[in-house]
Parts: C-alpha cells; sequence; structure tokens
C-alpha cells in the first residue's frame, strides 16, 4: 500500500518529537543526528519506542543534518543523513510487513552502508534488532519521511548555495530510497523550491512519491520571515508543489487548531498538524514544554475534527503522547472543513502615499540626513528646515550606520516630518531587532503617518563592541521587504507603506548584486538608492541596472547616489575609509590640500553636477549624501 493509498482511507498517526526526547530519555544535550553514526541502537530505540506506541509513520533522524551543525564536509552529511534514512528503516521492518525497497535479506533499503554500535555499549544494533524482532507481534505497515530541516539564517549567507545544500539533502534521501519527503518548521520556502521542483518532477514517473511542507509560525499564524502562513499554503497550491501541507512547532495544539482554521487548503490534498506539546517557556538555554498528554489529546481531536489527515507531535511530546492520539478514532475521515481566510475583495487601497505621487514631471529629489548620536537634535533639524526651500521630496534616515548608536530612525523621521511636511524615509535595519521588534516598530510608525521605508540588511556590530552587543539578522532586506508586503495587505492595504532597498552597484560580482536586485524588486521593493556615484564606469554600470530594472518592473526608480566632497581631505577619507564608494584618482587631483573652504566646495558641487549631466537619461532621480550636513550645497547643485 502506497502512502496516499493509506491516507485515503484511514488517518495517519505519526510519531513525536525526536529532539527533546532523545534529550530526556538519554540525558544529554548532544546533537541527536550524531548518533546515526557514533550510537544507532539509541536513535532506532526511539524509532521503536513511537512505533510501539501507535505510530504508522516515522521520520528520519536528519532535522538537523546541514553543514552548520555537523561542518562543511559534504561527505559527512550525506553520511549523517544516510544513516538516518537506514535506521529508520531498520526500525520499521521489525514492526513492518511490506518495504517499499528492500534488500534481499533484510528488508531494508540497501545503502551500502553497515552499522555497529560506536557508543561503547555491550549491545551492537543486531542484537538490538534481533531482539525486537523475537518479541515483536503482529507486524503492521511502518511508514518512513526523510525530514528536512531548515538550515539557520546566516547573515549575508548565499542563497543559491543553501538552496544547493537542501537539494543535496534530498537527493541523498532519495538514493537512500525515500520515498516520502518532509519539509518542516520551514518559515519561507524560497530556499527549497528547487527541491520541490525537482521531485515534482520525479512524481511525474514515480507516482508512489510523496512531497509534504509543514510551516511553522507563532501563535497569531506569523513565521519567522513575518509572512502568515496562510499565504505560503496558498503559493504552494498555486505552485502545485506539494501533495501535503500543514504546521509543526512553535505553538501548542489549542493555538495551532485556531491558526488551521483560518487556512485555505483549497489545492492541498492532505492536511497535517503536528503541534508542540505547550508553548515553550524559556529556562535557561532549553525550552521548557508543561503540557500533558490527556489534554493534548483532546486539543488533537479537534484538529481532527477539522479534517486533518496527518497528525503526531512536535518538541515536548514523546511516545506517551503518541498512544494518547492512538486512542482516538482514526479509523474515519473526515472532510476538510476548515473555514479559511476571511473574503479580502473588501482590501481596496485607497491611497498613494509614495514620496513621488502626483510628481511626474520633475527629477526626484533625496538628501540623507544622520541623526545624532546624543539627545541634542539641533543640528539635525536645523538641516531639515533648512531644505524645505529646495524643493526636496523627501528626507532619508539611516538606522545606526556602521554599528554606532544614534537617534531611531523611525523616530527621528516622525519629528522631521511632522516639522518640516517633507516626506521622511527611516532606513529599517535587521541587525538589531528580531521579527517580533520590526513588526512593531513597523506598525507604530505606520499609526504615526511613516509611509516611506528604506529596508536594508544592515551594517555588523563593530568587533569591539561584539562583548555588548549582538546582530540578530533573522533574515535580510528580502526579508524584511517580505515583512512590509505582509502588513500592506493585512493591515496597511487602504494606504500602503512604500518601500525600497539600496543597489550596491560596485558588487565584485556583478551577477551576484543583480540577482539581490531581482529579488528585491519581486519581494515589492519600488525604489532603489545606491552608493555615491563619481566615475564614468559606475555610471556605466548605474545604467546597466537600470535597463535590467526595467526589464522587472519598469515602474520602479533609481535614486543616483551624489556626495558633494568638500575638501582634499575629504576625498582622501572617502576614497580610503568607506566601502563600497568608488573615488577614483582624477577626482582627488581635483582638489588641492591647500584649498580654501569654498573652493573645495566648488570642485564638489562641479562633479556631482558632471555625475547629474552623465545620468539624466536613465536616472529617475537623485539621492544626497552632503558632508558635515551642508545642504546649503543643493542651491549651487540644482541651480
Amino acid at each position: 500500500m502506497t502512502f496516499e493509498n493509506y491516507l485515503n482511507n484511514k488517518i495517519m498517526l505519526a510519531d513525536g518529537a525526536f529532539g527533546t526526547y532523545f534529550a530526556s530519555k538519554y540525558g544529554t544535550g548532544a546533537l541527536p543526528e550524531c548518533a546515526n553514526i557514533t550510537d544507532p541502537s539509541k536513535v532506532i530505540d526511539i524509532h521503536s519506542d513511537y512505533i510501539k506506541a501507535g505510530a504508522n509513520l516515522i521520520r528520519t533522524n536528519t532535522f538537523a543534518c546541514n553543514t552548520l551543525n555537523l561542518g562543511p564536509d559534504m561527505k559527512k552529511l550525506g553520511d549523517h543523513i544516510s544513516a538516518g534514512c537506514r535506521l529508520a528503516f531498520m526500525a520499521s521492518s521489525l514492526y513492518s510487513d511490506t518495504s517499499d525497497i528492500q534488500d534481499s535479506n533484510t528488508g531494508i533499503p540497501n545503502t551500502g552502508i553497515s552499522y555497529t554500535d560506536q557508543s561503547g555499549s555491550d549491545e551492537n544494533s543486531d542484537a538490538r534488532i534481533n531482539d525486537t524482532n523475537a518479541d515483536n507481534q503482529g507486524k503492521r505497515q511502518i511508514f518512513v519521511a526523510g525530514d528536512v530541516g531548515p538550515i539557520p539564517f546566516i547573515p549575508g549567507q548565499d542563497d543559491e548555495k543553501i538552496s544547493e545544500e537542501y537539494f543535496f539533502m534530498v537527493q541523498t534521501m532519495y538514493n537512500s530510497g525515500i520515498k516520502i519527503f518532509l519539509f518542516e518548521t520551514f518559515a519561507g520556502i524560497d530556499n527549497i523550491l528547487k527541491s520541490l521542483n525537482w521531485l515534482k518532477e520525479k512524481k511525474e514517473n514515480e507516482p508512489d512519491l510523496f512531497v509534504w511542507v509543514q510551516l511553522c509560525s507563532n501563535q497569531h499564524g506569523y513565521t519567522n520571515e513575518g509572512i502568515h502562513v496562510r499565504n505560503i499554503i496558498k503559493e504552494l497550491s498555486a505552485k502545485k508543489l506539494v501533495d501535503a501541507a500543514g504546521l509543526n512547532c512553535g505553538i501548542g495544539p489549542a493555538s495551532m487548531r485556531n491558526i488551521l482554521d483560518e487556512i485555505d487548503f483549497t489545492g492541498i490534498k492532505y492536511v497535517s498538524a503536528f503541534p508542540n506539546a505547550s508553548f515553550p517557556q524559556g529556562m535557561l538555554s532549553r525550552p521548557i514544554f508543561s503540557g500533558n498528554e490527556k489534554y493534548f489529546a483532546s486539543k488533537m481531536e479537534e484538529i481532527l475534527s477539522l479534517g486533518a489527515d496527518i497528525v503526531g507531535g512536535c518538541c515536548g511530546t514523546s511516545p506517551e503522547y503518541t498512544s494518547k492520539i492512538a486512542e482516538l478514532d482514526l479509523s474515519t475521515k473526515k472532510s476538510h472543513a476548515f473555514k479559511g481566510e476571511a473574503d479580502l475583495s473588501i482590501k481596496v487601497r485607497e491611497k498613494d502615499s509614495s514620496f513621488w505621487e502626483g510628481k511626474t514631471s520633475k527629477k526626484l529629489i533625496a538628501v540623507e540626513l544622520a541623526p545624532p548620536f546624543g539627545a541634542d537634535d539641533k543640528k539635525l533639524m536645523d538641516s531639515a528646515n533648512a531644505l524645505t526651500k529646495y524643493n526636496v521630496d523627501a528626507i532619508t534616515l539611516p538606522d545606526s550606520p556602521s554599528g554606532r548608536t544614534r537617534a531611531d530612525s523611525i523616530l527621528a523621521g516622525l519629528k522631521v516630518n511632522s516639522e518640516t511636511g517633507i516626506a521622511a524615509i527611516p532606513h529599517i535595519c535587521c541587525r538589531d531587532r528580531n521579527v517580533i521588534s520590526l513588526r512593531s516598530g513597523l506598525l507604530g510608525a505606520y499609526m504615526n503617518g511613516i509611509r516611506n521605508i528604506l529596508a536594508i540588511t544592515g551594517d555588523p556590530v563593530p568587533t569591539l563592541m561584539r562583548q555588548e552587543a549582538r546582530s540578530v539578522f533573522n533574515f535580510d532586506s528580502v526579508g524584511l521587504m517580505k515583512v512590509i508586503a505582509e502588513l500592506n495587505r493585512e493591515e496597511f492595504y487602504r494606504d500602503p507603506i512604500t518601500y525600497g532597498g539600496a543597489l550596491s552597484y560596485n558588487r565584485p560580482n556583478t551577477s551576484v548584486e543583480l540577482s539581490r536586485m531581482i529579488k528585491k524588486i519581486e519581494a515589492g521593493a519600488s525604489f532603489f538608492l545606491t552608493q555615491p556615484v563619481f566615475s564614468d564606469e559606475d555610471i556605466e554600470k548605474l545604467a546597466f541596472f537600470k535597463d535590467k530594472m526595467k526589464e522587472a518592473n519598469p515602474d520602479v526608480k533609481l535614486f543616483c547616489g551624489l556626495m558633494p566632497l568638500v575638501s582634499y581631505k575629504n576625498a582622501l577619507f572617502i576614497q580610503n575609509e568607506m566601502s563600497g564608494i568608488n573615488v577614483p584618482d582624477e577626482v582627488i587631483a581635483r582638489y588641492k590640500p591647500d584649498m580654501s573652504r569654498e573652493e573645495g566646495e566648488m570642485v564638489g558641487v562641479s562633479v556631482v553636477r558632471d555625475v547629474i549631466a552623465k545620468t539624466k537619461d536613465f536616472s529617475d532621480g537623485y539621492y544626497f549624501s552632503i558632508p558635515f550636513n551642508r545642504v546649503y550645497l543643493l542651491d549651487k547643485i540644482l541651480d
């Protein structure tokens, strides 16, 4: 019987947590996946405990198998995954009367790997199998799902490399005999799309393959990427990538039941639910779960009444939880009765508050003003008020650039806007805040009238400060844009936030930055600000990016970065100490060490005017970073 045949007739009961049960059973904080090689009998014991408790589906002990946890050696990663698959099949064979891919002697998928117990125990894996076979009576079919967990996010990670690692995991499982592929505890699907599409193609010739994604959310349905699970499941359904979808981890059964009821599962054939034993409580570095089996089973019964097809447990659950669920009626299939989301047709945009709205006949001007290091905002506000006479369209406010604390960009932006009437564009970076704080800040900004935002990943915390401050980086700027897009759909639809990103045209690898730009556009970015431009070479690069921008979305705007260097010393500093800004020697040569202040400023004005003349045919506007807040230079530049 295939997995789908089973699901068409009965509710599938899966196992519970591996990691937390492994820790409690063996009194260890070690990574359970390492035991696939070092202590395989312990892995088989846990699988066996769940099967004896009533589970008909077990997941391979591979959830945390990735190069961040196991090291960069791909062979080592492959060995641990293959071992995890083989051990699950070994445990399954003790109780199962069939196997999808069988070795002629053992009934276990033959991956060519043998296992011995390296823990120092007197019992080895073969003895463990023989003992269990001797005691086992009444075999039944036990299914094995290959378990793929999320690779932890690292700032600056190469998304393509991460995608390839997932692909390697899936191929390794496929070659190890896995036919049920479970991607669980995911906050988004971008990095597994290659794997999902590959499996979709494989399934055309191997219809017994089964592809399944489970998402992890908070009690309100939002993932760590700030996206509501219903929107991700809608995407999975639209792309026809999976056979089953559902939720796991993060929350207890009552919250999961409520969130499941909000999701439209149209197009998803089977629905799954694997809650935690309870909402986790922090205890030092290890979460503690306080649920009880009887309550858990009662809530799982409610989830079953909605039509869930596959149920199991996640963190904090154990075989005792599985046995309680097994006492429920799992033989009667129920139709899906999830209510789904409310009618979204009433969510109509009523207003456009982008800082360029109604200004189609001019080059747009944005000026950066840095919030102060201290509480004295006189220089900031003097400069902001001075800009009112230059017909400036927006003032941008950086978010503690270079990891040095400044006044909050959102709050500073609110004050600038309220006093000058000029649109404020606070930069919001991912370095200092997790998704909870970022969403909170965005909601507060919106309540107070902020409608334009620059989403950036953020500079790292300086080395000398890392004992006092830690970077957060739940995600990068693309992830932040997705959070804003989600809020625009759910909360701000009447007058959505306009957001843009940075364009680092000077990256050594142009293709990487081009890919990043396209991802930002796909995430909803409607404008880009660049680093200051000085050379003809950089102007050519910028024109290239603008052409690609038009191909992706002709409405996206490009703001060419401009910086009037005001002295020889200022020019040397920017050339040598500011990464990402290319100041060629011929520009430096236009300055003299003994120039007066006025002479230095006029050279800076002249250089900027030259760049404007060379970019006016493709740039939608200009983004000024003016040293030392000398905003009066705009009078000469824009004349």
